[in-house]
């Protein structure tokens, strides 16, 4: 098979954000590759000229046809929730060892590899102060532990070929369902405020950070970069929340969670999927992480990518609210 001009892979296309890099890559003029599992569910794609390539990075042997005769490569497939910590990283670490092999052998030219990490990978910052990409990682969960863990594998290949890690923070926007019950909560009148209100928290909407990819994908860079890719300001939770309420239209009752009983609730939610055999929304960890702060630095990616965020809070809120009416999930 001959080489696609500007071609890219997006492994995870079918995921919150993988979906919105494909449709950014495509609206750019890219041929864009779907590297997805033949069991995902691909309604994210509907509507949209997709090119599948079937594979599982899991799976090693299902990896080489995947990779071939293209450009760019986005790393975007990972596994967020799971029933067991092995698993987080079985895909997020084991997984990314097998997809770069898999690259080195079988795709040795290609232009660039964009590896999609986490803030969770670096840890919350401390006493108020942003985290820098040269501060040494302390991740608290072990979803963060195992995006270091490939994030680590990616950039071990940086002498091979181009490799840039990118570390978003908490992502929202439309069709995402991770934020959704923040919305759902705000729309019916009750704006809760988990543990302690004044501690910061710094998004980015999901366009945004597509664009962000995209320079990162086209911009020359030097192999082995890694940069946080964050609005450029950080809001407390009562102001998130505040906000929420904004767009939405709508005042509430404030309902204060303080972080012994937000605890409590994690552990009754964790217990009662282990019963069920059920994957938890909500673990003693991910308590951790909702009630940290996380404050990044992001003079690396505006000195390197030439991005500074352009989607704040409050008008991101509005775009992901105005979807979910539109698309029925808020009745």
């Amino acid at each position: 098979m001959a080489e696609v001009k500007n071609s890219i892979l997006i492994t995870g296309a079918n995921g919150f954000l993988g979906s919105r890099l494909f449709r950014k890559f495509l609206e750019e003029g890219f041929t864009v590759y779907a590297g997805v599992r033949k069991s995902a569910d691909l309604s994210p794609l509907e509507g949209l000229k997709v090119e599948y390539r079937f594979g599982d990075i899991t799976s090693p042997d299902s990896l080489p046809d995947m990779v071939k005769n293209v450009d760019y490569i986005i790393h975007s497939a990972g596994l967020v929730k799971a029933k067991k910590k092995r698993s987080f990283f079985d895909v997020n670490e084991r997984g990314t060892v097998n997809l770069f092999e898999a690259i080195a052998n079988h795709n040795p030219g290609v232009k660039k590899v964009v590896y999609i990490s986490s803030t969770a990978a670096s840890g919350p910052s401390k006493n108020g102060l942003p985290v820098c990409e040269t501060d040494s990682p302390h991740p608290i969960t072990t979803y963060g532990r195992s995006k270091l863990a490939g994030e680590k594998v990616a950039l071990s290949y940086k002498d091979k070929f181009n490799v840039i890690s990118i570390r978003p923070p908490g992502i929202y926007g439309p069709g995402d369902k991770e934020t959704f019950p923040f919305f759902e909560a705000v729309y019916k009148r009750i704006r809760p405020i988990i543990g302690n209100s004044k501690r910061k928290l710094q998004l980015i909407e999901v366009d945004d950070l597509c664009r962000a990819i995209f320079l990162a994908v086209t911009k020359e860079t030097p192999s082995g970069l890694i940069c946080f890719t964050a609005e450029n300001k950080a809001y407390t939770m009562k102001e998130l929340i505040n906000n929420l309420g904004e767009s939405c239209n709508k005042d509430g009752f404030r309902l204060y969670i303080p972080t012994f009983l937000f605890y409590i609730m994690a552990f009754i939610t964790q217990g009662a999927a282990f019963l069920v055999g059920a994957t938890p929304m909500l673990t003693k960890e991910k308590a951790d992480e909702l009630l940290a702060s996380w404050i990044v630095s992001t003079e690396n990616a505006e000195k390197h990518l030439g991005f500074v965020s352009s989607i704040d809070f409050p008008s991101g809120a509005k775009l992901t609210y105005n979807w979910y009416i539109e698309q029925g999930w808020l009745k």
